[in-house]
């Protein structure tokens, strides 16, 4: 079974070749990787291509409208049979994650999913999803599983592909999608990638109003009876987490 690996980046010369390391050393050897730039200025492409020489990796480098829009492009790009994105500074979790993951991708499903370790300031944390975390409820709260840590098929992901007008969340809203339209999602206690939860866009502080808003906006699109009950919780929860936001920044 092929599995392809689809890395984006843009002006990443200092967290690119991490990322294409921990791709190339994965065990399981049934693997395409395609690679979309944005037509960066840095060095970003020189590292990319240094790997590109001795290794099977697809590059395309051209101007996009966003991170959404070029996974969009590398999922056009893809010919294995799922897709996972580890874009530039994510990195597998060990050698062995694909492999590990293989049996369940096997079965079929339309998208499956395990655990992340996630890197903020205070240190690394374990992030899983089973039991009381599952996508629905998750969903419910706002939050949703690592797109780092999650192979869809590549016809859906084709067939769904990210809304680029959810330009934060666009990620957020192709699972609601997919829950609306009653598939898959499988969830494996095996811990897939280790990313960067400090710099990721929708982590900064700056942007968790909009990222709030456009969470809203596809909630209400998708499941509006459960919009209408989670909205005033939420708001409540919101005003005390904007105000620690607030210190943040004045800090």
């Amino acid at each position: 079974m092929k599995i392809t690996v689809a890395t984006v980046c843009y002006n990443c010369e200092d967290t690119i070749e991490e990322t294409i390391t921990s791709v190339l050393g994965q065990t399981y050897h049934d693997i395409e990787y395609v690679i979309v730039d944005g037509n960066s200025g840095d060095k970003t492409l020189d590292i990319i291509r240094r790997y590109e020489k001795d290794h099977d990796i697809r590059v395309v480098s051209e101007p996009d409208k966003g991170l959404y829009d070029a996974m969009n492009k590398a999922a056009d790009l893809a010919t294995g049979e799922y897709i996972i994105y580890m874009n530039s500074g994510d990195v597998f979790a060990h050698s062995e994650a694909v492999k590990n993951m293989i049996p369940v991708l096997s079965k079929k499903h339309d998208l499956v999913y395990g655990n992340v370790i996630r890197c903020r300031a205070d240190g690394e944390s374990l992030e899983t999803y089973h039991g009381r975390n599952t996508a629905f409820k998750l969903a419910l709260m706002g939050k949703m599983m690592c797109h780092q840590s999650i192979f869809t098929r590549t016809d859906i992901m084709r067939k769904y592909r990210f809304d680029l007008s959810y330009n934060i969340t666009a990620d957020y809203d192709f699972i609601l999608r997919m829950m609306h339209d009653k598939k898959e999602l499988i969830y494996v206690d095996e811990t897939v990638s280790k990313v960067d939860s400090i710099e990721g866009i929708s982590s900064l502080i700056q942007n968790m109003d909009e990222m709030r808003k456009q969470d809203d906006r596809s909630l209400k699109n998708n499941f509006p009876l459960w919009y209408g009950i989670v909205t005033p919780p939420k708001a409540i929860i919101r005003c005390f987490k904007r105000i620690g936001e607030k210190r943040k920044i004045s800090q």
